[in-house]
């Protein structure tokens, strides 16, 4: 499923490209991914990309999560990047609040 929303986050489609097909390349067809936090805020300046991540299984979560740093990082630059990873439906309520407040851009 692709859902595009970039006009509502502050990261320029180059980099939006690049988080999509790294999650993609790293997490598969069914990676979920939500841009949350202060790049949501379009008032606002800088700040570090926050990205909340659904997987079918947490399998390797770590190294994928590694993977997916060292990887986008390649292709955008080092930047503050703060990624969490959780099962598809995480009732958890952090997961609720990325997903209540983000930007769903996979």
């Amino acid at each position: 499923m692709e859902i595009l929303q970039e006009q509502k986050v502050r990261l320029s489609k180059e980099d939006i490209k690049a988080i999509k097909e790294t999650a993609l390349n790293v997490f598969g067809e069914g990676v979920k991914l939500w841009i949350f936090g202060s790049r949501t805020d379009l008032t606002k300046k800088g700040g570090d990309i926050d990205i909340y991540i659904e997987v079918p299984t947490l399998e390797n979560w770590l190294n994928k999560k590694l993977d997916f740093l060292v990887k986008l990082q390649d292709k955008i630059g080092e930047q503050k990047i703060d990624v969490i990873i959780k099962p598809y439906e995480c009732n958890e309520d952090l997961c609720i609040e990325a997903k209540n407040t983000g930007v769903r851009i996979i």
